[in-house]
């Protein structure tokens, strides 16, 4: 259960940090406020990775996979993906109430 709200938290501050970046502009007035998807992210830290991704899995299973579920996942806003993460992290890793029985 450690390991749950342990990965909470980490998640948690992946989400704060994709948060600041992408609102950052936007509190200075230098633009809008624009949410990066985690496969905008995904191309800016590893553009070679995310191709060979694409490829690989298109080659292996076919396109529809990637087409119809791995690119919408990744059309999500990072901040949302990992906040979401977060709570499901954080909802796994709870600690539970101890409900005792006394039956006379």
């Amino acid at each position: 259960m450690a390991v749950f709200r342990f990965l909470a938290a980490v998640f948690l501050l992946i989400a704060t940090i994709a948060l600041v970046v992408d609102a950052t502009p936007w509190v200075y007035g230098a633009g809008p406020l624009k949410a990066t998807s985690l496969g905008g992210h995904w191309q800016e830290l590893g553009a070679t990775s995310y191709e060979a991704a694409k490829s690989g899995l298109s080659g292996l299973v076919g396109s529809w996979l990637w087409d119809g579920a791995i690119g919408p996942l990744l059309a999500i806003p990072t901040f949302i993906a990992f906040g979401a993460l977060a709570l499901l992290s954080g909802y796994a890793g709870r600690r539970r109430k101890t409900v005792r029985v006394f039956v006379n």
